[in-house]
């Protein structure tokens, strides 16, 4: 029997992202993907065919595959390219459905995956029981991600009797690509029982026990794989999620310092940290690791840390996200894109009217209105600050800013609530109430029928009092 080159299938990992429950499948490079030991002892990709168990072979078949066995026989590497030229001339619609398995197994040697899956579905066209044909298009399409449709082959291939722990573990890593957990972790059981020595198995049963919140599940699975692999920085950020899940942010912080201490420490897993920190209220703590995320990876997404910014404002940890919004300008000036710039510019706005800087906060706002005459954030924050200065003229120039706010669908109901608000403060309950009105037509809310009410009752009373 002649052998290809071992095939290899990419690692399915588990990547941690801060603050959420999830893992997604990591694929290692091509030449690592077929060189796999248990992908090598799988995929058979044998240029022989089992007569006994798949299509037959006429005589003037067996002729031309013996000729190209001889050909591989006499030299193995240089005449692949003669020897699949000489099996496609044999290929007709009425040939053989082995010779276009051989075809496929030719291609998928030469990397040529779409090729290849076109002789295999070829094969499996000819011959609709020719396991080894479908089985083997059902592995070229998880290498090129074509999930779903990798998933009917191996389900096909099982059915016909395929259940080896590539085959299992292979149709877990579609279940969890098409987000069904409970049909993943099925098969990935099963693939491990099958061969227990199988990282990239053991790595898809706790993704698909993450997914499903089987957090106690997914950590004693991932404690058994630290004891073969201690330094795994992936696997000790997943167990840190599972305990988050599990509402433990203690072992869960103690869990990710063990990778930072190991000097694998990423932008993802400090941003971790500093999420957890923060969610503690110790917004000094949390600054330093998204001081250190920020630092460690210039080209990483800038969207990332404007979102912390964003979250830190909202908190009113106003000195730590004037620091984050500096880091953010000084390491990633280059890749901000202009929704990124917008966005820190409305978080520096709504800095300076929380503390107390006005006159700073005005050409700011103005900017944004510059460059988006529509950016109704702006506007009504602009609107604010003038309608709290108390006087005719900050009430003339809010009722500019806020008026065309409500031009803007989006802030429409924000705009004409703080309108209205803004009119009670200076006791013109008679123009609040319209606007409030049309707030409730647009959006009904509770709370603001309740403010509603009470304005009317207040300008009926000053009516009376007149």
């Amino acid at each position: 029997m002649i052998s290809s080159k071992s095939l290899k299938l990419a690692a399915t990992g588990l990547i941690c992202f801060a603050g959420c429950l999830t893992a997604s499948a990591q694929y290692k490079t091509d030449q690592e993907f077929w060189n796999q030991p248990h992908i090598a002892k799988s995929f058979a990709n044998s240029y022989e065919i089992k007569t006994q168990t798949e299509p037959d072979l006429t005589e003037e078949e067996q002729i031309a595959v013996k000729q190209v066995l001889d050909m591989l026989k006499a030299d193995p590497q240089g005449s692949k390219d003669a020897a699949l030229a000489a099996i496609l001339k044999v290929i007709t619609p009425d040939s053989s459905a082995a010779l276009d398995f051989i075809a496929g197994n030719f291609y998928a040697e030469k990397g040529d995956l779409k090729t290849a899956i076109k002789y295999y579905d070829q094969a499996a066209k000819k011959f609709p029981s020719f396991l080894r044909a479908i089985r083997n298009a059902a592995i070229m399409r998880v290498q090129q991600g074509q999930y779903s449709a990798a998933l009917k082959g191996l389900t096909r291939a099982i059915e016909l009797g395929a259940k080896d722990t590539t085959t299992m573990g292979l149709l877990g890593l579609c279940y969890v690509n098409t987000e069904q957990y409970f049909s993943a972790e099925t098969a990935y059981r099963e693939a491990i029982v099958l061969d227990p020595t199988v990282k990239d198995w053991q790595l898809g049963l706790a993704k698909s026990l993450l997914q499903q919140a089987k957090y106690k599940e997914s950590i004693a699975v991932l404690n058994q794989m630290l004891v073969n692999d201690p330094e795994s920085d992936i696997l000790w950020s997943s167990v840190a999620n599972a305990y988050l899940g599990i509402d433990d942010p203690e072992t869960a912080v103690a869990v990710q310092e063990i990778v930072d201490r190991l000097g694998k420490a990423t932008p993802d897993s400090l941003v971790f940290m500093g999420n957890i920190y923060m969610s503690r209220g110790l917004n000094d703590l949390a600054l330093t690791y998204f001081k250190r995320s920020i630092a460690m990876d210039s080209n990483q997404d800038p969207q990332v840390h404007v979102n912390i910014a964003e979250v830190m404002t909202a908190r009113g940890a106003y000195d730590q996200a004037t620091q984050v919004i500096s880091d953010i300008r000084s390491s990633f000036e280059p890749k901000l894109t202009p929704e990124n710039k917008l966005s820190l510019l409305r978080l520096e706005a709504q800095i300076a009217l929380a503390t107390q800087q006005g006159e700073k906060v005005i050409p700011i706002l103005e900017e944004l209105i510059e460059r988006d005459p529509l950016d109704g954030q702006a506007l009504l924050l602009l609107a604010d600050y003038y309608s709290n200065k108390q006087d005719i003229d900050g009430y003339a120039r809010a009722d500019l800013y806020y008026e065309r706010a409500t031009k803007v669908r989006e802030w429409e109901v924000r705009a004409l609530i703080s309108w209205a608000r803004s009119f009670v403060a200076r006791e013109k309950f008679g123009k609040a109430i319209p606007l409030l009105e049309r707030a409730q037509v647009l959006q009904s809310q509770e709370h603001i029928g309740r403010y509603l009410e009470q304005v009317r009752k207040v300008h009926l009373a000053q009516l009376g009092s007149k």
